[in-house]
């Protein structure tokens, strides 16, 4: 199967039309439902490296996988990143943020965070 690449610029204005071309991809390599969680995961990852990182100029680097078995994105940027809560949890009611994270592990089978120096790689995995 053919991946899905893409570049994204690191404004928030730029994720809609990443989830667009991501959400056409999926078309028919995966079922709707999970090619929507695929896609709200997608979109709370871009978020999260947007909003983590004021400032950050370098592109984001997102790339997918389908498989008959499992469909699987990675993200990449070169950001200074931030700390991945090990257990992540759902913040109270008035909180404005912080469900992206538990979003993903909800909505996905697996995510996979790995901080370095000068890069970070997040990959999302959802068994199909």
């Amino acid at each position: 199967m053919e991946d899905w690449e893409y570049e994204l610029a690191p404004v928030l204005a730029a994720i809609r039309p990443a989830a667009a071309r991501f959400r056409k991809w999926a078309q028919g390599r995966v079922d709707p439902s999970a090619a929507a969680d695929c896609e709200l995961a997608l979109v709370e990852a871009c978020n999260n490296v947007i909003n983590h990182n004021p400032g950050n100029t370098g592109m984001i680097h997102l790339c997918a996988q389908a498989t008959p078995f499992e469909i699987s994105i990675t993200i990449r940027d070169d950001t200074s990143g931030f700390d991945w809560p090990v257990e992540p949890s759902l913040p109270g009611p008035d909180e404005e943020s912080g469900r992206g994270i538990f979003l993903m592990h909800a909505l996905m089978t697996a995510v996979d965070y790995k901080r370095k120096p000068g890069a970070n790689e997040l990959r999302l995995r959802r068994q199909l």
